[in-house]
């Protein structure tokens, strides 16, 4: 479903609409990042190394100083379809997620580009989904969704709304 690769090119500000030379307004200190997605586990990891290489490690989260700015280290949980007990629509995975990094799901604000990522939200109660339209499904589809909170069309307006959250 690409969520790893959305959140990985989120952090390093090369999603449509993003642009380098100005910095985030909203502070993300603190915040925490989990990647679920319906490819195998193995293709996450891979697809969040291999968009930000330069700042990639094979080094375990635990022993991520958070102010080195590695992005694949900034994330605390990453699971695939074929490590979770059951893949989305069902919130497994998420709470899969929650449990290792020590939160509950109506802490999270869950970003996806599918229905799936929709469902899995609202079945794992997170506080919010944020649907996203550059990935894998258009406005049309993502819209039929309920537990899509909002719907983002850049990283702009993604900033924006999981500032709403924070």
């Amino acid at each position: 479903d690409g969520i790893g690769d959305l959140l990985v090119k989120l952090n390093c500000g090369v999603l449509p609409g993003s642009d380098d030379s100005e910095s985030s307004n909203t502070d993300m200190s603190g915040v925490q990042l989990g990647a679920l997605t319906n490819a195998c586990v193995e293709y996450a990891h891979a697809v969040l190394k291999a968009n930000c290489p330069e700042h990639s490690s094979d080094i375990p989260s635990s022993s991520f100083d958070q102010k080195d700015g590695s992005i694949y280290q900034r994330f605390s949980s990453i699971h695939g379809a074929n490590s979770v007990p059951r893949p989305k629509p069902f919130g497994d995975g998420i709470r899969l997620c929650c449990e290792e990094m020590n939160l509950h799901p109506s802490q999270v604000i869950y970003v996806g580009d599918a229905p799936t990522d929709a469902r899995a939200a609202v079945d794992a109660q997170c506080r919010a989904a944020i649907g996203v339209l550059w990935g894998s499904n258009d406005e049309d589809c993502l819209k039929k969704e309920e537990g899509f909170k909002v719907l983002c069309g850049n990283v702009d307006e993604l900033e924006r709304s999981i500032a709403q959250y924070l």
